[in-house]
């Protein structure tokens, strides 16, 4: 639309359903709009919407509370609609430093304003995740202890689980955590011994780890016991924990934010409760496993002890895991009810245990242990008991039958 020159239009003043028709122009900062019955200015940065229409365009005002918003429609070709259009972003810029802001981002072209868009949420989300990662690194490592602490008092008050009290087996755990754990380590350990048959162990933040009797009865090795309390000494000290909590209430928070308030009700406060009761207790992820391992492996490698253990234990494991997935298949083609096994409090805590295995004994996690072992298998380490003494350790802790 050329400033002075009139063109085709009609406008409705919002109150009634028929429209005036006239003529618009623009005229300095207005636009013009005659008919017949009236002349009508309205400053052009007045006007808060501007649309195509296959006639040409329209430009709607505010509207209001009461009535419809007025709307001025100009008959017009696309090429002059589209000049129309600059004019209108022309003025809108000049009414603040905001709307500047706003009205050039508009006047872009939608295809390169998405891209846009799109790269700097890829930007930002990266810079999020980034800060997920490493936020850890800015709490005190009180808060691990503090955490640590509440999850015991849980295990010990609500499970209802009997702990095993061996002078040998709880003597020789003490002195290899002092081995293995890093000589400028922030954190207390303490070690503890549950009554159970399952071959597995799981650490807590701040330094308290819990072995489960099978394991040391099942050990075919000293050094396969060393292996697992090594790797449980790495969740601690690398804070998977804390770190695993920040990175899920961050998510959980990133993603309210994304899909608004109001969704399913959610609340930060009960989702953090809810991740106190279930990611605390260990369900790492890939990484934290990974470097878990990888650290383990040099924990022992410090303390000059067998890193063949960790690895044995995992081939063991892997063994396990096939036996139970061949007895599980075996008894569903059976059409035996799975509800008929024991429902005791203890035994529902440990069939979670299974889904917060820490331990996933598989073919890719064994190769890279394989690969950080590599020539050390074969150099000369020591033991920290004798073979005689660990065959008293290994059946000082008999797990209770269910």
């Amino acid at each position: 639309m050329i400033p002075g020159k009139e063109y085709p239009s009609r406008y409705f003043n919002g109150k009634s359903a028929i429209p005036e028709e006239g003529v618009a122009v623009i005229q300095n900062t207005n636009f013009q709009f005659t008919s017949e019955n009236l002349t009508h200015k309205i400053p052009i940065q007045n006007f808060t919407y501007f649309d195509f229409v296959p006639h040409g365009c329209k430009l709607t005002l505010n509207p209001d509370e009461v009535y419809e918003s007025p709307v001025l429609e100009i008959f017009c070709t696309k090429e002059e609609a589209k000049t129309l259009e600059s004019v209108w972003f022309q003025h809108k810029k000049t009414t603040g430093f905001f709307h500047k802001i706003i009205y050039n981002i508009k006047e872009i072209n939608p295809v390169l304003t998405i891209t846009v868009a799109g790269c700097l949420f890829v930007v930002f989300g990266f810079v999020y995740y980034l800060g997920l990662l490493n936020i850890y690194r800015l709490v005190p490592t009180s808060v691990d202890e503090s955490i640590g602490s509440m999850v015991h008092k849980k295990i010990e008050s609500g499970i209802g689980m009997d702990f095993c009290e061996a002078k040998e087996a709880e003597e020789f755990l003490t002195k290899a955590t002092e081995e293995i754990r890093p000589k400028d380590s922030p954190y207390k350990y303490s070690i503890q011994i549950i009554s159970r048959p399952d071959t597995n162990a799981f650490a807590v933040s701040g330094g308290k780890i819990y072995f489960l009797s099978g394991l040391l009865n099942k050990a075919d090795s000293q050094e396969e016991v060393l292996g697992v309390l090594a790797h449980e000494i790495a969740h601690v000290e690398k804070r998977h924990h804390v770190r695993n909590l920040l990175k899920a209430l961050g998510t959980a928070f990133a993603i309210s934010i994304l899909v608004g308030p109001g969704l399913g009700d959610f609340e930060m406060i009960e989702t953090a409760s809810e991740l106190g009761t279930t990611i605390l207790v260990l369900k790492f992820s890939r990484d934290f496993e990974s470097e878990a391992d990888e650290y383990a492996v040099q924990l022992l490698k410090d303390a000059n002890l067998s890193l063949t253990g960790l690895y044995s234990f995992f081939e063991k494991l892997q063994r396990d895991e096939k036996q139970i997935s061949k007895a599980e298949d075996k008894g569903k083609n059976s059409g035996k009810d799975p509800e008929e096994k024991k429902s005791t409090v203890a035994s529902k805590f440990f069939d979670f245990t299974d889904f917060l295995s820490t331990h996933p004994g598989t073919e890719e996690r064994i190769a890279t242990l394989k690969k950080l072992i590599g020539s050390e298998k074969k150099k000369r380490t020591r033991q920290l008991v004798s073979q005689s003494q660990w065959k008293k350790i290994k059946n000082s802790c008999l797990p209770k039958s269910d």
